[in-house]
Parts: C-alpha cells; structure tokens; sequence
C-alpha cells in the first residue's frame, strides 16, 4: 500500500509541475536552441530510459539465446516491441517502454509458448536541462499492469499479480564526440508474494568516431531486492520476464554495438550483449536491433 501510495504522489507531482505554466511541446528536449546530441542507449531498452524528452517511436527486435545450464537446458527467446515516447512539454514526457509479442523455445522441461508481454506506460521529468553543455538529469515513474498472456509449464510469466511499478533516475552528459550516459531504478512488484522485485543499474558510453557513426559500450546490473513467493526457483528473468522465483541474485551484463544516424530524426542501432558475472539466469548472450524515429 506505501508502494502505490507513494507512486501515485511521485506521478502526481511529476505531471502538475507544468501544467498550468506550459503548452504541449512535441519537440521536448530536442527543439531548437535545445540538445543537439541524441544518442539513446541501446541494451536493456525496458529499464535504461533515456533522460531525454523525446517524440520518438522505437521498434525493437530482441534475441536472447538461454544458458545450457538452465532449467530448460537451453532455448531462445524472441521478442518484436515498439517502444513510444510523446514530449509534452521541454521538460515532460510520456512513456511507454514496454510490449510486444514474445516467442519463447525451450530445449527441454518446459513447452515452447507465444504471447503478448506487458504494457507499460509512465511520465517523466527532466529536473535539470543544459543544452549549453548537453546536461541532462531526470525523474521517472512508469507502471507495468498484469496485460500479459505469457505462461509456459503453469508458470505464469506475464499477465498476472498487481503489475510492478519502476522508478528511476537517468542522466547524461557530453564531452566533444563522447557521450556519457548512466541510470538507476527499482523495479518493485505491487504484489511481493507474486513477483520480484530489483534494482536495475546501467551505464553508457558512445563515441562519434565517423559522421553520424557512434560506437558503444554499455554495463547493465540487475539485483533482486525482495524475492517473490510464487516459483521455488535460483533464477529470474531479469529484464524480460518475472518468474517470482524465491531465491535470485545479482546478474551484471556488458554490451558493445553501434548507432547509425541517417538523417537528424532517424538512426538505427546493433548490439550484442553478455552476463560478466558467474550467474546468468536465462540469459547466455542477446542480440539487439532497433530503429528511432524521432521528432
């Protein structure tokens, strides 16, 4: 009940800020005389919100191959998302970071299954913005209801509890052609007996190393701050799904790729990723391919 409570205060405050004082500005933080260097991070697009306010659809494309020494002795996961974000105004902008379709194939134990993922939706505000030196700092608030219908094997991995609430902070800044960017959250389950909840933490750093060429690296951390009630599992699903497992930890992952900006609204990204700790739940490695299109 604190968890709602205090979620509905930080999302009310969020959206009464401007308000009264501003109209609907589709550009946010991307309009004239504002930031110039857009580059949003490319690994775990559900929880590493990009600090800028941005109208931008993003369709995602996802494979995440699963460890041999999982339950499953194996398998792969497939994902196809769009990812969409309104500015409102310079400062706030809506978000809705989460869906899709998943396809989920297992080795063994446990039978392959296709279904829709969960639907996100949140605000967000920028509470520092310095287009003079490309410094940005924001707060956010983004609510995952149970509108799911994954389940494999009785387990049900989305469509079920009270939905999970994330908070986070998310900044960046620029130094010449380096691009910094770094956020934390915690992705807190409104039913705690049914699902767990994490911190997440992520870290990116991009390079213009040719005209509209950006290389990148990224650091993604995912740590189980209360344990679920619901699966006697050692495992989560980290970003992907939420098993409820009663035992789980902390898996870090490291990403290198790239970004291709074809025109100042339209840039595409490729990235492969990997666990750099001993504990890799269901990912073994993971390949991303997206595109932004953007205002």
């Amino acid at each position: 009940m604190g968890r709602v409570l205090a979620a509905s205060l930080l999302l009310a405050s969020i959206a009464a800020v401007p308000a009264t004082a501003a109209e609907l500005d589709f550009e946010g933080s991307l309009g004239d005389g504002r930031h110039s260097r857009y580059v949003p991070p490319l690994s775990n697009p559900l929880l590493n919100e990009t600090p800028y306010i941005t109208t931008e659809l993003r369709p995602i494309y996802l494979y995440n191959r699963i460890p041999g020494d999982f339950l499953t002795r194996g398998g792969r996961i497939r994902i196809v998302a769009a990812e969409l974000r309104v500015a409102l105004t310079e400062r706030l902008g809506f978000i809705a970071s989460k869906d899709g379709y998943a396809d989920l194939e297992f080795d063994a134990v446990l039978p392959d299954e296709t279904g829709f993922v969960n639907i996100s939706a949140g605000l967000k505000y920028a509470l520092i913005s310095r287009p003079e030196d490309e410094t940005i700092l924001t707060v956010g608030a983004e609510y995952e209801p149970p509108t799911g219908n994954v389940k494999t094997g009785g387990i049900s991995l989305q469509g079920d509890g009270d939905g999970i609430l994330d908070l986070f902070v998310t900044g960046a800044t620029t130094f010449g052609k380096l691009g910094l960017q770094g956020s934390v959250g915690a992705n807190l389950a409104l039913d705690g007996d049914h699902d767990s909840s994490q911190l997440h933490y992520s870290l990116h750093a991009d390079y213009e190393a040719l005209p509209r060429f950006f290389p990148l690296v990224e650091l993604n951390g995912f740590t189980t701050i209360d344990d679920g009630d619901r699966t006697a599992a050692d495992f989560e699903g980290i970003d992907l799904v939420n098993f409820g497992s009663t035992d789980s930890g902390t898996v870090i992952t490291g990403a290198v790729g790239a970004r291709y900006r074809f025109t100042d609204n339209i840039q595409m990204g490729l990235g492969y990723e990997t666990p750099l700790t001993d504990r890799e739940d269901i990912m073994d490695w993971r390949v991303y391919v997206d595109l932004v299109f953007s205002l």
